[in-house]
């Protein structure tokens, strides 16, 4: 499994997991990857999109994100086309 993020000012370099993720592990990889990115491009000023795979949709993945103050941009289901990461791949 890969995870990567980017930003109009910078990428996070590619998280890299031997397992299956699942809820502890999808945060785990926000928390050492997307919060340290997120800090040094502005702190409060910008937003997560993801696509809304299981993974990212789980309430506590919500709370998590919730906690940090991180606002979610709302994406449509089913849309993997609009998925501006998936030019990345």
């Amino acid at each position: 499994m890969v995870w990567a993020a980017f930003g109009f000012k910078g990428k996070v370099g590619l998280a890299f997991s031997d397992d299956r993720q699942n809820s502890p592990k999808y945060i785990e990889t926000l928390e050492n990857h997307l919060m340290p990115f997120a800090e040094n491009i502005g702190g409060g000023n910008w937003e997560y999109q993801n696509d809304n795979a299981p993974i990212h949709t789980f309430n506590a993945k919500k709370n998590y994100l919730n906690s940090k103050n991180v606002t979610v941009l709302e994406w449509p289901p089913m849309s993997p086309e609009l998925n501006p990461i998936e030019n990345v791949w």
